[in-house]
């Protein structure tokens, strides 16, 4: 079964943003630990720099289907506390199961799968006993896939 997994990026907490999810979405099993988002300019634009970023695992189990749901939910948390039309946080829902770890994203590329709604699946690693990488994967879930790959959901 899929356990829930929400990475949240912010600048200056992600706490209004964890009470929300946990109301919806129930208690956390594990999170990582908080990191510097240095990978990538991106976001500076509308967060600007010292970006932080951690990644929650949820008691909840999910379908992938249940990714669109969520994944639209959660573009709502960050429109909900959004200051000045700028996003304060960036939530992005997936899973991780034994073999996988995908995220929900708005973003089409020919190796994500649509779901529905506009919203696609990403699988960004694979776990069969190691960790395996894409082209596609970002820099922070390569850093922690051994996280990753010593956690699996019972």
């Amino acid at each position: 079964m899929n356990k829930l997994l929400i990475a949240v990026m912010y600048k200056d907490s992600p706490q209004k943003a964890l009470d929300i999810l946990k109301k919806e979405y129930g208690n956390v099993l594990t999170q990582t630990k908080e990191y510097d988002f240095t990978f990538t300019d991106y976001y500076e634009k509308e967060f600007g720099k010292n970006l932080k970023k951690t990644i929650f695992i949820f008691e909840k189990k999910i379908e992938k289907k249940d990714l669109v749901e969520i994944r639209e939910r959660t573009g709502e948390i960050e429109q909900q506390l959004s200051l000045d039309g700028k996003r304060t946080v960036n939530i992005d829902p997936g899973y991780i199961s034994k073999k996988e770890l995908v995220l929900a994203t708005k973003k089409s590329q020919s190796y994500k799968k649509e779901l529905g709604k506009g919203v696609f699946a990403h699988k960004v690693l694979g776990f069969n006993g190691e960790v395996k990488t894409f082209h596609h994967t970002f820099k922070d879930y390569k850093l922690l896939s051994t996280f990753f790959l010593s956690w699996y959901p019972s």
